[in-house]
């Protein structure tokens, strides 16, 4: 069997199992069902905009409704009323069945008529007086339309919407966050529960353990980027359909930033968890091993929200370019648009030639270690295995 064969079919043996495992599919249902959930609850308690009911005497009807209704800004919406009582009208403002009324010349106000309603309506009277000025002085409808519509300046937007951009690298940097420390688990777990079992002696009959480890982290790693790319697509989907998220220019960058630094985040962390792994034989030591990279991840990840309020700070630069921290911080300054395209390419070949370098530590490790039972490994311990020849 070759190399690269023995690998492959170990990668699907691993997505296969795992495919099938309740687990598995029970944790994507929870991350998208919360995820639906937030989009939801923002929809229900979202702000929907304002509604204003207004009454207007006969002319006001004819002169300045169609002003009102078709001029109204985004997120207001105003519905006229045509009324014949001016007394009752007054009474409807008065009680706050109406929110205003126009009768004649008299704009008439409640004590909780809102000031934009007011200013709008003043708006919208001068607007159909002037109109009403040029159709007497003799123009046709297309000069009047001209008119009271000149052509406004050209708009040029500069920078992006802070909220929106910090918004997208929170959610970047806590997918790759969870992603990277639940998958790393997984790959904990998995080598405990074969040695604890025996089934690794089975295996590394037939192939060789650093054949196994590089199978083992390739398979999990390809169903955590699935589900990464599952549950952000739906959840983008889901706030894009109702209309609750507004994407800020840098989505795509970002986007494609984190699904860049998962494959390379995980690869790094994974090796790591495997070798972990590798160290302890029950699954009550797991937590004792992992704790180190434990807190290395939740201290990027709370690095991550330092690195949104000042992206071009001394620390965000030093975060980028340590390849323990930069995949969860790269994605949160892109996101603001905060990191320079050297800076970049730094990052991605400093975490490369780190992922290559811990590889090949973790091969010897694995491959050296996999087969012990009993008391977990110390590192003084594990690194005399590192130099030592293999058994």
């Amino acid at each position: 069997m070759t190399y690269r064969k023995a690998i492959s079919l170990t990668a699907r043996r691993e997505i296969r199992e795992r495919l099938r495992s309740r687990a598995f599919q029970a944790s994507v249902a929870i991350q998208i069902l919360i995820v639906l959930l937030i989009v939801v609850i923002s929809a229900l308690t979202g702000d929907d905009g304002k509604t204003y009911d207004v009454g207007l005497d006969s002319t006001g009807s004819s002169t300045i409704g169609a002003t009102l209704e078709e001029g109204a800004p985004a997120g207001v919406e105003i519905v006229t009323t045509e009324v014949a009582d001016d007394a009752a009208t007054r009474g409807q403002v008065a009680d706050g069945e109406l929110d205003a009324a126009i009768l004649g010349e008299a704009l008439i106000s409640g004590p909780d008529t809102d000031e934009e309603l007011t200013a709008l309506l003043q708006a919208a009277a001068g607007r159909s007086e002037v109109a009403a000025g040029l159709e007497s002085a003799g123009l046709a409808e297309n000069e009047i339309a001209a008119a009271l519509d000149p052509a406004g300046l050209e708009v040029e937007e500069v920078g992006q919407d802070s909220g929106a951009a910090e918004g997208i690298a929170f959610v970047g940097s806590l997918l790759l966050y969870l992603g990277i420390l639940g998958f790393g688990f997984v790959v904990t777990s998995g080598i405990v529960e074969e040695k604890g079992s025996r089934v690794v002696e089975l295996i590394l009959s037939t192939i060789k353990p650093s054949q196994l480890l590089a199978g083992k982290v390739i398979g999990i790693g390809l169903l955590g980027l699935l589900q990464l790319v599952l549950t952000a697509g739906v959840g983008i989907a889901a706030a894009l359909i109702s209309g609750q998220i507004d994407l800020p220019s840098s989505t795509a960058e970002t986007t494609a930033l984190v699904l860049v630094y998962f494959v390379l985040g995980y690869a790094l962390y994974a090796c790591a968890f495997a070798v972990a792994g590798a160290m302890v034989t029950r699954q009550e030591d797991v937590g004792s091993v992992t704790t180190p990279l434990t807190i290395i991840l939740v201290a990027g990840y709370l690095a991550s929200f330092g690195v949104s309020d000042d992206p071009g700070g001394t620390l965000a630069t030093v975060l980028t370019l340590l390849p323990a921290t930069s995949p969860l911080v790269v994605p949160a300054r892109a996101a603001v648009d905060g990191l320079p395209t050297g800076e970049l390419i730094a990052s991605i070949v400093l975490l490369v030639a780190s992922t290559f370098a811990l590889i090949w530590l973790a091969a010897r490790i694995y491959e050296r270690a996999v087969l012990r039972v009993g008391a977990p490994l110390g590192l003084r311990e594990t690194l005399r295995l590192v130099r030592s020849p293999t058994d």
